[in-house]
């Protein structure tokens, strides 16, 4: 069918080159092609429309009546299919096109912030929809064609047998208090530092039964979160302003930034280990966009363990 279509074209395009020639030896030489394959494919095509576009005249051509109305519309359908392989010529080098990612959960932001920004400098072309979600919304989403990919924790993804799932890092974990925090880092134990709020993600590296796990571990009765929030900026202002205490996932260990804005306890409270990963979805191809993006990923979190 598809070589029946390119067919097609090409005697439309003849057609339309006859008409605007006004002769077959004229489009000839216009269209690059000899005069007897030129009249042969004119010939087929009125055979097959059943129509006889041009009156062959002692010198050229010129059009019927019918043809007069067919060759506008060939115009119009040759320039359209024309324009179809310019955008996806488009697409294909990013000049144009659209990438949407999801994010599972919302904690998992700041590690496409770098990215996200990297790749619209890259492409400006390109139109980008970041939207975040549980893993479970992101998953089906990405299964079913509306988001491109979705990163966030790999083990978030591993029941979707429909996902394909890429660990790009492992995180490293650790927790954050004030600076005037009553529990030193350097003595800290998890029941000292387990007798302050906590505060969690809604949805995110660290869930509510490895926080009551955190607590049995240490001997205490658990105790449900304080404060749960997904966007850490407010993390950061709420660890400030009071004496509680968060989880961070990172790329690195915690740097001079972290010490000296808090009190950083590495190696106190045990959660469970965290991969960031990138699903998509096994029926459907990459797009050049999302091939594109995971690429400037990839080599931003390279760069990040240098």
């Amino acid at each position: 069918m598809a070589a029946r279509g390119l067919s097609d074209l090409r005697k439309l395009r003849h057609v339309v080159g006859v008409a605007r020639a006004g002769s077959f030896t004229s489009a000839s030489h216009a269209l690059n092609i000899t005069q007897s394959a030129l009249t042969k494919s004119v010939a087929e095509l009125e055979h097959l429309l059943g129509l006889k576009l041009f009156e062959r005249l002692p010198r050229g051509v010129r059009l019927t009546q019918i043809g007069e109305a067919f060759v506008p519309r060939a115009e119009r359908l040759l320039a359209d299919s024309e324009d179809l392989m310019a955008d996806m010529d488009q697409l294909q080098s990013l000049a144009a096109g659209h990438l949407k990612i999801g994010i599972a959960p919302a904690a998992f932001a700041g590690f496409l912030e770098h990215t996200v920004s990297a790749f619209a400098q890259v492409y400006p072309g390109v139109s980008i929809e970041v939207r975040d979600g549980s893993p479970d919304d992101m998953a089906r989403a990405a299964i079913n064609g509306q988001i491109d990919l979705v990163v966030g924790g790999a083990n978030n993804f591993a029941p979707w047998k429909e996902l394909e799932t890429v660990s790009v890092a492992a995180l490293q974990h650790f927790f954050i208090g004030c600076l005037e925090h009553p529990v030193p880092a350097a003595t800290a134990t998890a029941r000292a530092l387990l007798d302050y709020p906590v505060i969690m993600p809604a949805l995110g590296f660290t869930s509510e039964a490895q926080l009551t796990q955190a607590y049995l571990d240490a001997g205490m009765t658990p105790r449900p979160p304080r404060y749960i929030c997904d966007h850490f900026p407010l993390v950061r202002m709420l660890v400030a302003a009071t004496h509680a205490i968060s989880p961070v996932v990172s790329l690195a260990a915690p740097g001079r930034r972290y010490r000296s804005e808090f009190q950083v306890y590495e190696n106190v409270i045990s959660l469970e280990q965290q991969v960031l990963g990138i699903a998509f979805s096994r029926s459907r191809p990459q797009s050049p966009g999302a091939r594109a993006f995971v690429d400037i990923f990839q080599g931003f979190l390279q760069d990040s363990k240098v």
